[in-house]
């Protein structure tokens, strides 16, 4: 989702939040919704593929401070101006960058009111957030994976060229 004005940055924060009048629509909406087995099963699936790219991304982050803590370690403890600086540096700035992007898969998202009155609408949403998330997932992991070996390129270039 591209937030672009204050409206947007609202409704963004105040999804999935209901209150009053509209705490009862979405009671009853969720009430109402009486799925065939069939869609049962889509739903528990596209929601269990969200949940695996929740825990991946979890973990990734993870990797991606350890990346950040090492790089900061390293460039703490070796003399600046080497040419392995600039490999550390970019290691760092890529675990950050690779940090940040794992942080847009594990957002929330609830279905929304709307949605689960138009149910034929809610399996392509949820499909279209899992598409979106599986691949900055994979921009992230692949980023986190350059970052990793510029570090160790950066260790390396230290100790050869000393």
């Amino acid at each position: 989702m591209r937030i672009g004005s204050w409206g947007q940055v609202q409704s963004w924060f105040r999804q999935g939040i209901f209150k009053d009048a509209h705490l009862r629509t979405h009671l009853e909406a969720i009430k109402s919704l009486q799925p065939q087995p069939q869609e049962v099963y889509a739903h528990d699936y596209l929601y269990a593929c969200l949940s695996v790219l929740d825990a991946k991304a979890q973990v990734l982050l993870a990797y991606d401070g350890f990346l950040v803590a090492a790089a900061s370690v390293v460039l703490t403890i070796l003399p600046g101006g080497t040419g392995s600086t600039a490999l550390l540096v970019a290691a760092l700035i890529a675990s950050g960058l690779s940090g940040a992007l794992s942080l847009t898969v594990v957002s929330v998202h609830w279905t929304d009111t709307q949605d689960m009155e138009h149910a034929d609408a809610v399996f392509p949403r949820l499909l279209e957030i899992r598409n979106r998330r599986t691949a900055y997932y994979r921009i992230s992991w692949g980023i986190a994976q350059a970052a990793s070996l510029l570090l160790v390129c950066g260790v390396l270039v230290h100790l050869l060229y000393r």
